[in-house]
């Protein structure tokens, strides 16, 4: 008889993924508690707190079951097979408790983390000379991220940026973008066609544009915004002839700068929304229709706004702007076109005659360093108005370090005394 022997190969499919566990566990009986027969063995638990239990690195004794006293690595790991998958809403509501920035290595966790952590990369971008060439081919090969982009700060761009470039990234960002601040260049015909597109549009910050810009383009395209709550002029801007219909109807916060007249002061109408006024560079505007326009404005007015150099006001032009405005809150102006009389008796007069106290919170004093500016007002005079009652809510006081005023100096010391009372919390004086 012969015995013949076979030797069959057994081949293995060693590249075979492995099976994934369930999020549960056995349950295994004891002497002190038998599992009962109608118990399938297994006990559920929370999904949620499995998943974020599995997000916590954990020491590798615990992985590895080693007990307390055993000898561990130093290195923490986490263990792959305990992930569990965490649905959208989770992850979306993680990302918006973050603080801006985000850390980027999130979005290297999975698929899942990526596409919700993307919206919040692109929401507000910090952009720079170095990647903003990199972000307009971002938004330019991808329709949906210019869709995720809520604020574009170009103000950083500084020789780096083109006319095209700009009109690119408002087109393709146009859709959900609700502030934007112009680059310094770059800022032509182009782009400010490519604003006719952003509809959704909140805040306008033209102030930095060194280019000169056609005021009659930018209206234009404010027609198109109805959303629009803060609008910056352009500082070089062409005289505009056009006078009615020009402002967002929501609008509350201005800023006048450019080539703004004395006949657009006195023929435009006003929205009445508008609670915030800023002044600069306006080297058009007289003092006549700088009275004109406080006295337009001002019972609205919460915070009134001047700065230097406003060639066509007079060294005392602000002196009546708290009768022009009995309502202002903040006050910001160079002392080049306020005095002292800013404060006497009768600008504190109603029109029946009758003494009203000014309900002015936050003063700031900037100077341009002029021959004889830090004369014009003082610090007792500002302590006299409050102790005679004339601006009794007065409680914060920023004064320019051109104005040559002494800490040391008694009566800078009283005001900043009488500031701290009046208000403990954030309240005094500083000298800037």
């Amino acid at each position: 008889m012969h015995l013949r022997c076979y030797i069959v190969a057994i081949s293995t499919n060693k590249h075979r993924p492995k099976k994934n566990r369930p999020p549960y566990r056995r349950v295994v009986g004891t002497a002190d508690k038998p599992v009962p027969l109608h118990d399938s063995g297994f006990e559920k638990i929370d999904t949620l707190a499995a998943a974020l239990d599995a997000l916590i690195v954990k020491p590798t004794d615990e992985i590895d079951g080693r007990g307390e006293g055993d000898q561990a690595p130093e290195t923490l790991v986490a263990s792959p097979a305990d992930s569990v998958f965490l649905p959208p809403e989770i992850v979306d509501t993680i990302f918006r408790l973050l603080d801006d920035p985000i850390d980027l290595d999130l979005l290297l966790v999975c698929k899942t983390w990526y596409r919700c952590g993307l919206p919040f990369l692109y929401r507000s971008p910090e952009l720079g000379p170095l990647n903003f060439k990199g972000f307009v081919e971002a938004v330019s090969s991808n329709d949906y991220v210019g869709t995720y982009v809520r604020e574009l700060r170009l103000d950083s761009i500084i020789q780096s940026g083109k006319n095209s470039y700009t009109a690119k990234v408002l087109k393709r960002c146009s859709a959900n973008l609700e502030l934007f601040v112009a680059p310094q260049t770059a800022f032509g015909y182009a782009p400010m066609v490519s604003l006719r597109h952003c509809k959704q549009l909140r805040c306008l910050d033209l102030s930095l544009v060194s280019e000169v810009v056609d005021l009659r383009l930018l209206f234009l395209a404010l027609r198109q915004s109805p959303e629009l709550e803060q609008l910056f002029f352009p500082r070089s801007s062409l005289f505009c002839e056009q006078y009615d219909n020009v402002w967002p109807p929501r609008l509350w916060r201005l800023g006048l700068s450019g080539g703004i007249s004395d006949e657009f002061i006195r023929e435009t109408r006003f929205a009445d929304t508008i609670t915030h006024l800023s002044m600069r560079h306006c080297p058009f505007i007289t003092v006549n229709s700088f009275h004109f326009l406080c006295q337009y404005l001002g019972p609205r007015l919460k915070y009134l706004e001047v700065v230097y150099p406003m060639p066509g006001l007079r060294p005392d032009a602000l002196d009546q702007v708290l009768r022009h405005c009995p309502n202002l809150r903040h006050l910001s102006v160079s002392v080049d076109y306020l005095t002292k009389h800013v404060f006497d008796d009768h600008m504190f007069k109603r029109a029946d005659g009758h003494f009203q106290s000014h309900p002015l919170e936050i003063l700031d004093i900037d100077s341009s360093g002029g021959l004889g500016q830090a004369h014009k007002l003082r610090a007792d005079d500002i302590t006299l108005a409050i102790l005679e009652d004339k601006i009794p809510k007065l409680r914060v006081v920023r004064v320019s370090s051109k104005m040559s005023w002494d800490a040391k100096d008694e009566a800078v010391s009283e005001l900043a005394s009488i500031l701290d009372d009046t208000d403990a919390n954030g309240g005094g004086m500083w000298i800037i």
